[in-house]
């Protein structure tokens, strides 16, 4: 059934986003009141479809329309409870984030502020287009949108190098990733017949056609690197950190509650589909862990609070992205709502410290608690739900992944490992917790410093969207008391197997994962006591290897020396080396081709017998005109030569009785030459250019070759042992006439069935035409004396 709710949430966004880019020039900051009505309107939409059990039944609540039905691409959106979730998961934030920026932009010019609002709406609305849409290729196209959108927030502040910096890398990077996940997808369109994601996770037929497919592993890997790349996975996690010189809602809202975790997103969506790959635990595992342990540590080294924060939002990516290794989907709900209720509050007090201080430096902020004490009280709640500390959401996510790891049997017969594993996600938590103190101690409580003096409580609008979503981490921690955390949670998950779920609960019901709690905490303390002697390995580790994003700086230096030195080799300026490079290519290509198809000439009967005496003597022609325009001694005497080639070759469809296109090829002739000539009057003359025998030799060769590969390719394509119907167009032949009404096959081809085409080619001529003569023009204007110059009809060929 259509539910015409799910493209209002889509497409309310956009539609603000356009009206924003218009008004904003007019309206200045007041323009976040769109985003506010359209978040809202896409959250109100969400939520009723979730009430109305849209979730629950799939096909109840969908949208479909044939987009591109030759290629069976389709504008689908589906309501299941995975996608409702992200979907008011990034329409409730973005009405909070919306709220916060209207008292948080400072004032700038009103265009500025507009295109800011347009690119975070538009964001959104791509945001909420990736979390419904049901057709491979268009969650791929709002996948990009979202790369494009994020490229201009983080370049926000476009006067600051290390803003266009950022940028500029998160682009490259998410940009990569998203063209090899949009292989990926046509890998899996091509071997199942459709881009259907819910038709791919419901049939066991398709899910068997793809896993018996060749390219399951490369459709696989390339739906991996898009998921990684924008979900900042090692060894693609340097993007992130650079990403914070945004302003503090771009932040929040594409780096700790959207864009990066539209890669987890994508893995939610996939695990029905590729979890049958043998390689699915062993690399999410292995990517996930590793990132969840390493930024955790690199984490507590930074003393920038949102450097701070980008390291600890990659571990939490880590996290599930681990999570999912294990094929413990059912607690992925939990560990998203969790990390973007607690994440998305501390952005936002960042940004209330920094707007109060002036500074995020963690070494020049302390005691802020007197002079801020709702924000204090806000940043507690936060730190400790990130902490994992009970009555939290945060505890509550803690303790069911301790569960997982300690009661799955993902390490089922391999106690080493199930026990580094545990090992290494206890450590990673300590080390979260020693932030969290980090950040409690160091920016909050202590001494008050120079910075913290001036400090004064702030304003409403920027601590009210703050309290609401760290409510979100309390209340939903309180109410792990009952059975509500838990069915919420299982409910909206990315796992379609009813029958396993998360066993979400405030009270423990077993002492392991009790103990690994208290063992992460102890570390935790013992982490941040000796934080000096921590960091001090911690910046011994940095000098001795290499930081991600020198390698990457490393890399696109050698790609651009790379450039720099082929075009330097290649790019001469030479005329003639160009055509011949481009000569050279097209006839080994063709060469190639025939050699590769198994075609032979012995298998091509050629018979002159019924060739009429006329044809001979066209043919004779035809081979004198080609010799004169090689052997031309000016422009004029190739012009014509070149010209007398075209009406001969008209001459051949006179034998073969093809009036339509002998018409056809005399019209362009004649056009053609008459442009030739109007060029060549107007070009300058040109000495004849001197050629040592060796060029020659060169020039020659190149002639064969294509001569040679033309000759072929025309004899094997007119032959009757390789020549089909189908490369004639059999089908459009056949329905000229009741297809397209008309008894010219050759006019209905291309005015009807190869219209795109047709157009194309007209839209190519026409602004040819115009280049040429804007470039005739401007040259009669910078050189007047020109005209004085003798035609350069008679000049000797180049």
């Amino acid at each position: 059934m259509m539910d015409m709710r799910l493209p209002l949430i889509v497409f309310a966004p956009f539609a603000a986003a356009a009206l924003a880019l218009i008004v904003g020039r007019w309206t200045g900051r007041r323009t976040g009141w769109l985003m506010v009505l359209s978040a809202l309107t896409s959250f109100s939409a969400t939520i009723s479809l979730m009430v109305s059990g849209g979730g629950e039944h799939q096909a109840a609540a969908g949208y479909a329309y044939e987009w591109i039905p030759g290629l069976t691409i389709h504008f689908n959106l589906l309501a299941d409870p995975f996608g409702l979730f992200f979907a008011a998961l990034v329409s409730g934030i973005g009405t909070l984030v919306g709220v916060y920026s209207l008292h948080y932009i400072p004032e700038l010019p009103n265009a500025r502020v507009g295109r800011y609002y347009a690119a975070l709406i538009a964001f959104m609305g791509a945001m909420l287009g990736v979390s419904l849409a049901d057709d491979l290729i268009l969650l791929f196209v709002f996948w990009e949108v979202t790369s494009i959108t994020s490229f201009m927030l983080i370049g926000f502040w476009y006067e600051d190098e290390k803003a266009k910096k950022g940028a500029l890398t998160a682009l490259q990077v998410t940009g990569l990733g998203g063209l090899a996940m949009m292989a990926g997808f046509i890998i899996v369109g091509n071997v199942t017949g459709t881009f259907s994601i819910s038709e791919l996770r419901e049939s066991p037929l398709l899910i068997a056609k793809l896993v018996t497919s060749p390219l399951f592993d490369a459709a696989l890997i390339l739906v991996f690197l898009g998921a990684f790349t924008k979900s900042a996975q090692f060894p693609f996690h340097f993007w992130l950190p650079n990403a914070m010189v945004a302003p503090t809602p771009v932040s929040t809202y594409l780096h700790s509650a959207t864009m990066v975790k539209a890669g987890i997103f994508l893995v939610g969506r996939m695990l029905p589909i590729f979890s049958e790959n043998a390689m699915w635990s062993p690399v999410l595992i292995t990517i996930g862990l590793f990132t969840f342990v390493y930024t955790a540590y690199q984490a507590f080294s930074e003393t920038d609070l949102k450097a701070i924060l980008a390291r600890t939002t990659l571990s939490t990516l880590g996290l599930v992205m681990f999570v999912y290794g294990l094929k413990a989907a059912d607690q992925d709900v939990l560990q998203i709502l969790n990390h973007a209720a607690y994440k998305g509050t501390l952005f936002l007090i960042v940004g209330i410290v920094e707007h109060a201080t002036h500074t995020r430096d963690v070494r020049e902020l302390g005691g802020l608690r007197k002079r801020m004490p709702i924000t204090f009280i806000i940043a507690v709640l936060a730190c400790l739900s990130m902490a994992g500390i009970p009555p939290f959401l945060g505890f509550l996510a803690k303790e069911t992944l301790y569960a997982q790891l300690v009661y799955g049997d993902t390490f089922a017969g391999r106690p080493d490992l199930q026990w580094f594993v545990i090992g290494a996600a206890v450590l990673a938590n300590a080390f979260i917790f020693a932030v969290a103190l980090k950040i409690i101690f160091g920016v909050f409580c202590g001494k008050e410093t120079e910075k913290a003096h001036h400090a004064h409580e702030a304003e409403k609008g920027l601590w009210v969207p703050a309290a609401c979503l760290v409510a979100f981490a309390v209340i939903f921690g309180l109410l792990g008391v009952t059975h509500i955390t838990e069915n919420v949670m299982n409910g909206l998950s990315s796992n379609l197997n009813h029958e396993v779920h998360a066993h979400i609960s405030l009270i423990p019901s077993h002492l392991p994962p009790v103990i690994l709690t208290i063992i992460t905490i102890s570390i935790g303390i013992l982490i941040y006591q000796n934080q000096n002697g921590v960091e001090r390995v911690q910046n011994a580790v940095k000098r001795i290897i290499p930081m991600a994003q020198k390698v990457w700086d490393e890399i696109l230096h050698g790609v651009a020396n790379a450039a720099t030195w082929y075009s330097d080799r290649w790019q001469s300026g030479s005329l003639r080396w160009y055509l011949g490079g481009i000569l050279v290519f097209a006839a080994g290509l063709t060469l190639w081709a025939l050699y590769w198809s198994g075609v032979q000439l012995s298998n091509v009967a050629i018979d002159l017998d019924d060739v009429p005496w006329y044809a001979i003597c066209l043919l004779v022609l035809l081979a004198a005109a080609g010799i004169t325009v090689a052997v031309s001694r000016s422009r004029l005497q190739a012009a014509v030569a070149v010209t007398a080639t075209g009406f001969l070759t008209s001459l051949i469809f006179v034998v073969y009785q093809s009036p339509d296109i002998l018409l056809t090829q005399i019209l362009i002739e004649t056009v053609s030459t008459i442009f030739v000539l109007l060029i060549l009057y107007f070009m300058p003359a040109w000495k004849r250019e001197p050629l040592n025998p060796f060029s020659k030799l060169v020039n020659f060769s190149i002639a064969a070759a294509v001569g040679f590969s033309m000759f072929l390719y025309v004899l094997f394509a007119t032959s009757d042992k390789y020549r089909t119907t189908d490369n004639l167009g059999s089908d459009f032949l056949s329905a000229a006439l009741p297809g397209a009404g008309g008894e010219n096959a050759v006019n209905v081809i291309i005015v009807d069935f190869r219209a795109g085409d047709t157009s194309g080619e007209i839209t190519v001529l026409v602004l040819v035409a115009i280049l040429v003569y804007g470039l005739l023009r401007s040259r009669r204007k910078g050189k007047p004396a020109t005209r004085e110059l003798t035609p350069a009809l008679d000049a000797p060929e180049a």
